[in-house]
Formats: structure tokens, sequence, C-alpha cells
């Protein structure tokens, strides 16, 4: 079996022993879920029987950002329900979870014993549309090299669907801009039906984790919205299996290619396959889908460690300096006063109903209502 995405990804795939190449290194998730749920639902319907969520964990007094002419009206870490506001009005709601929304919400489904099938079966019963999900591959034996595709789709070596292709090349940046950024090569435009995204996810990971080197680690996205996002739930309740979508959308929409021994050959589908893209197609057909819940307090957890790292001795200077100098008022006395921000709050919040779960044990057993 694969093991499911691992919290956070080693410094380095270096001696590591490779039983099974396929189960060590490639993963698939949902990272990135929008519902349009049509009707006249009770808030309390949405949450409980949809979601499947604590009422209360979901409502809150800390106000969140709204998105696209709506409003949220309840949320949970990046987990939204919103409503249309201005001429976007209708009767019904929105359901947003981004790529770190839906790693909150794999904490509830598991919690519930439950799958992303599970999920997106229950809310087929309902009158719904899908504007936008993504199936993301986690590749961290880096099979493909995405700066070695982008040179190919420069020299034309692609057959492919989309007719819009834009990269963002490392080299273009500075060598800081470079550590954070990474490459990445699109597939299609962004308002496309489908769009396929490589990207060099590792270096992303480095700078979140100030790991001075980047983390052997890419990231394959495919975007589906509107008709192709409800075709793809549709499939994926179908089939129960991600690998039979992903290859199949990916063997449908593109090929890297390289040039044939006989050079006179002009046409592409008599081209050899690129030998990495034809290893990586192969091997994502034993893929499946992996749940990886964000920890309830990871927020906190992180913000903590870098105040100590980055900020507890420029701290500590201003407490001594306070005591040489005895300003009106100390330090200590600005942090107290200070405002915190949405995100601050927020996370607060939140940890703490999820301790008042956690003292009562329900965070034990199935988040049923």
């Amino acid at each position: 079996m694969l093991n499911h995405c691992i919290e956070e990804p080693p410094s380095t795939n270096r001696g590591v022993q490779r039983q099974n190449i396929d189960t060590d290194y490639l993963s698939s998730c949902i990272d990135w879920c929008q519902i349009t749920l049509k009707g006249t639902h009770s808030l309390e319907t949405v949450i409980e029987s949809i979601l499947k969520i604590p009422l209360d964990l979901m409502l809150g007094d800390i106000p969140m950002k709204g998105f696209s002419g709506h409003r949220v009206i309840a949320g949970f870490g990046n987990i939204k329900v919103a409503v249309p506001t201005g001429k976007n009005s209708y009767d019904g709601y929105q359901l947003l979870m981004s790529g770190s929304g839906c790693r909150d919400y794999e904490y509830f489904l598991k919690a519930n014993n439950e799958t992303w099938i599970d999920f997106f079966q229950r809310v087929k019963t309902y009158d719904i549309n899908f504007p936008r999900i993504d199936l993301a591959i986690d590749d961290r034996k880096t099979y493909l090299k995405v700066r070695d595709l982008i040179k190919l789709c420069k020299e034309n070596l692609i057959s492919s669907k989309f007719k819009v292709t834009t990269s963002y090349s490392s080299q273009t940046h500075t060598e800081d801009e470079t550590l954070s950024c990474g490459d990445t090569l699109y597939l299609g435009s962004s308002s496309s039906e489908i769009r396929i995204v490589f990207y060099e996810k590792g270096y992303e990971q480095a700078k979140k984790y100030n790991i001075e080197s980047p983390i052997d680690w890419n990231r394959y996205e495919i975007r589906f919205r509107n008709d192709s996002a409800r075709k793809v739930i549709d499939e994926l309740c179908s089939h129960n299996n991600i690998a039979v979508v992903a290859c199949g959308i990916l063997k449908d929409k593109v090929r890297f290619l390289e040039l044939p021994a006989d050079k006179s050959q002009s046409r592409k589908r008599l081209f050899p396959t690129y030998p990495a893209w034809e290893e990586f197609i192969n091997n994502i057909q034993k893929i499946k889908l992996s749940m990886n819940p964000n920890p309830i307090d990871e927020y906190l957890e992180r913000n903590r460690a870098w105040l100590i790292k980055n900020v507890a001795p420029s701290i500590k200077m201003q407490i001594i300096w306070d005591e040489m100098t005895t300003p009106e008022h100390g330090i200590l006395d600005e942090i107290e006063n200070t405002k915190l921000n949405t995100k601050q709050l927020l996370a607060l919040e939140t940890f703490k109903i999820h301790q008042s779960f956690k003292k009562s044990n329900l965070n034990k057993t199935p988040f049923n209502h």
C-alpha cells in the first residue's frame, strides 16, 4: 500500500531504501474543492449534515475574508461557507476549501471514518455545481524535471490539446527568489476547463520550513472547472480510483516527446515519448487517493517556533534596554496592548474550541449529529 503524504517532507531523499519507488515516492490528494450548493437549506444542514462538522466549531465571532462576490458566514481554518452578495445573489451557499482547507477537512473525514469519495457521494445528492476541483500528484522521486519540461515545450517537443502554454523559470529570478519560486509550467489558460500545472513544490517547502536546500518534491496539479469538475467527481465516485482518472486525463491531454532517430520524420504522433514522461505515466497508474490532515494547532506551533528562533533574542534585548532606560511604556507593555490580526485571533479560537472538544472526548468519536 501507498504511504499517506508525510506531514513534513524529509530534507533529502538520499539514502532511502527503495523497496518500491512507486510506493515510497508517489501520492495524490484533493488540493482544492469548491462547491455551489443551490436551494434554501439551513446553515445547520450545510455544516452538520453535508460537511459533518460540529456546528460550534464553524460558528465563531472572528470575521473571515470573503471571495469572488461572496461573504463568509462560517468557517474553520481554511474551510469556508459563504453566501452570495450584490449582483451574484442566488439561493444557496458556496463551500470553499483551498489546498490547506482540504487538509483541514481531512481531519473531520478521518474523525467520521470517511473518505473524500464518501463526501462527494453525499454532496451529489443535493443540487450542486463544482466551480473548481484540483487533483494533485506529489512526486518525491522527481521523475520529471520541470525545467526540462519547459525546455521541451520551447523546442516544440510536446503533443498537447492545450492552446496556451506558460512557464516561469527560476533562471529568471535572483538566487533568493529562486529558492522560493523554483520552476513552473502551465498547460492551458487560467480560464480553461482543465489546466495542468507542473511545479517544484520543494522550493516552497524549503522556504516554509526554513530549510537551506530545496526538497526533492514536485507537484503536478490537474485543475478542473465547471462541467469538467463535475465529470471528474462522477468518475472518482464511479471508479473510486484516482489513478484511472488522473492517468486518463494526462494521457489524453499531453505527451512530451523526444526527437526521432529519423530526422526526416515530421509527424509528431510518430515521435517517441520522452522517457521520463513515459516512466512517470506508467507509475502513476498505481497511486491512491491519500489524506494528510493538518494538525489543529499546526499554525500556532509553527508561529511559536519561528518566534523563538527569530524574534525572542530581539525581545530579550529590548527588555534589558527597558531596564536600563526605564521608558514610560516598556516592550512588554507594548506586547500586552498590541492587537492581533484576524488570522491570529482565528487560530487561537480554533485551538480553544478544539481543546474543549478534546476534553469531552468528542475528538475520539465520529462527528455525527
